[in-house]
């Protein structure tokens, strides 16, 4: 009798192990076909503050704010060894990423925001064992993260909030760990 109740506690502590590591498991992919499991890195920043003084405008500049973001963004990353760079096809995100690729001296891919899935096989393929950075928007950004972590943990980002970046890991074992990271550009920041 007295066995009893540890055995169920034994039980418990066996079955809640278990879902912890399945959770793992959820990981969209495999690791790529021929490669050793390396730790991939993905940084989902929103684009800084645009120009927002004509409504009609669908493809808005960054406003001299956004830029001294942007700026700043640049000097934040620059220790970060990214490897690969990802921007929607807009001025604000493409001028947003402009700084950091330059400290980096790499280049821009495009990508689709509109597309129903943004963490496809084929992106995972190409950014395996990687830092990459990616510039998106308030809705898009949440999106490709929980798509990655399979759970709908994030929601769109309130349109005025440009302090707020994502940060991905998907370690050699497929576990994952994610964040939302609050980086406020100081009052005294200039840039040249």
């Amino acid at each position: 009798m007295k066995s009893t109740p540890l055995y169920i506690i034994s039980l418990i502590v066996l079955l809640m192990t278990s879902c912890k590591e399945s959770s793992t498991s959820s990981f969209p992919y495999d690791i790529p076909e021929g490669q050793d499991p390396r730790n991939t890195t993905y940084y989902f920043l929103r684009h800084a503050e645009k120009d927002t003084s004509n409504p009609q405008e669908k493809d808005p500049h960054l406003t001299d704010e956004g830029i001294r973001r942007a700026n700043y963004m640049a000097t934040y990353f620059a220790d970060k060894d990214f490897d690969l760079f990802y921007s929607t096809d807009y001025s604000r995100t493409i001028q947003t990423l402009i700084p950091i690729v330059h400290k980096f001296k790499g280049t821009i891919q495009s990508y689709e925001a509109q597309k129903d899935t943004l963490f496809t096989e084929a992106f995972w393929k190409e950014t395996y064992g990687k830092n990459v950075l990616v510039v998106g928007h308030s809705n898009t950004n949440p999106k490709f993260v929980n798509e990655i972590i399979s759970e709908e943990k994030y929601q769109d980002l309130d349109e005025s909030n440009y302090d707020v970046f994502f940060k991905v890991e998907v370690k050699k074992d497929l576990s994952l760990k994610d964040s939302m990271i609050t980086r406020e550009v100081p009052e005294d920041f200039t840039y040249n």
